[in-house]
């Protein structure tokens, strides 16, 4: 399947929001306290967003995939830094494109079009500013499916 992740950079009409909690951040378990407007936290995020895929995934459990697959949103960095981690590259490498707020948005509607049982947001609690701000306007055009966190 390919990938429904783009460069921001190119849309000129995007724009970042840096939010206040990004200077102390306290989004994820590990509570590292980074400046992530100015430089990175133990995730290895920054202030901007960062996905490296967005595809149905049909390799979840089947209560998440179901028979469609789940429209998944594999994010760049996390905290957690398993050992056994399956998604490495993605979550610890740094592979990944900077994605705004409206062009989350727009993926999660590209994935409900292509048939996605839900929205499956992987290893994005160091997003989760720019998440919810997404999920309000999936609901406020009544996208219809579940946002899960996995």
């Amino acid at each position: 399947m390919k990938s429904i992740i783009k460069d921001i950079r190119k849309d000129r009409r995007m724009s970042f929001i840096m939010y206040e909690d990004y200077r102390k951040c306290m989004l994820c378990p590990r509570e590292c306290g980074a400046d992530r407007i100015n430089n990175i936290g133990y995730c290895g995020a920054s202030g901007e967003m960062y996905a490296a895929r967005a595809a149905l995934h049909f390799w979840e459990e089947p209560c998440i995939s179901g028979d469609r697959g789940s429209g998944a949103v594999f994010f760049s960095g996390c905290p957690l830094r398993c050992v056994y981690c399956q998604n490495y590259h993605i979550s610890a490498g740094g592979s990944g494109k900077a994605v705004s707020e409206q062009r989350l948005t727009e993926i999660f509607f590209e994935l409900k079009e292509q048939g996605a049982e839900n929205i499956n947001l992987d290893t994005g609690h160091q997003y989760l500013k720019q998440i919810k701000s997404s999920e309000a306007e999936t609901k406020r055009q009544n996208i219809g499916l579940n946002l899960l966190f996995t």
